[in-house]
């Protein structure tokens, strides 16, 4: 009896995935994307020093999960994790290696246009967010756990080409924004400036995969 209805259930959504692609009123709902890509990020940096321009750059992974409840707009999650390491004196003038990681985690509200064609979707998302920072640097004279968190926001832009059927090849500019007020330093919490606040704010550019369904 299981199996028969476990076999009336996935024809029933082939059944309404074949018909989705037939019918111009219905449209994808679910939109899954991964991307990859490389980021700059934004905080005021020391003039000719590599160690601050090399931790401000790095590859970034992107992945979300988006429901749209008609053609133009949805919301959904989005995960993104940016990475970056460097080596080099410090203005103190002490040695420092850095292994940086920023994490970002969020609802999003997206808005979409879809060409007349099906073939192009034009994307827009906003997000207000949690941002994670972690450092696990090393001196001269040992190491230290830098690790904080705050409230942060992110825009983006971006367009989806199909390529065969459900399947989309995307590109998008995104822009996130934060800043950390309390860094926790081998688990102790150190209270920044404000004009020693650690930023996370940094702009990405990427390319991935989409996959839409029902």
């Amino acid at each position: 009896m299981l199996k028969k209805i476990t076999a009336a259930f996935l024809m029933s959504i082939a059944v309404f995935a074949l018909h989705a692609q037939s019918d111009p009123d219905l449209f994808t709902r679910f939109r899954i994307a991964a991307s990859g890509g490389y980021a700059y990020r934004l905080g005021k940096k020391p003039l000719a020093n590599d160690y601050y321009k090399d931790i401000a750059r790095g590859p970034v992974f992107d992945v979300g999960l988006y429901y749209f409840f008609n053609h133009q707009s949805g919301t959904g999650i989005k995960y993104s994790e940016f990475s970056s390491f460097g080596s080099g004196n410090l203005i103190t003038g002490q040695f420092v290696r850095s292994d940086v990681k920023i994490r970002y985690i969020g609802p999003v509200y997206k808005s979409r246009m879809i060409s007349q064609s099906g073939r192009f979707h034009f994307l827009s998302a906003v997000s207000l967010g949690y941002m994670s920072f972690r450092d696990n640097a090393t001196f001269d004279q040992g190491g230290a756990r830098l690790k904080g968190g705050t409230l942060g926001a992110m825009a983006e832009l971006g367009s989806d080409l199909r390529l065969v059927r459900n399947l989309f090849a995307g590109a998008a500019v995104s822009v996130y924004g934060g800043s950390i007020s309390t860094m926790h330093i081998n688990g102790t919490p150190v209270k920044l400036e404000a004009d020693k606040r650690e930023s996370l704010s940094r702009i990405e550019a990427s390319l991935g995969i989409r996959y839409y369904f029902f």
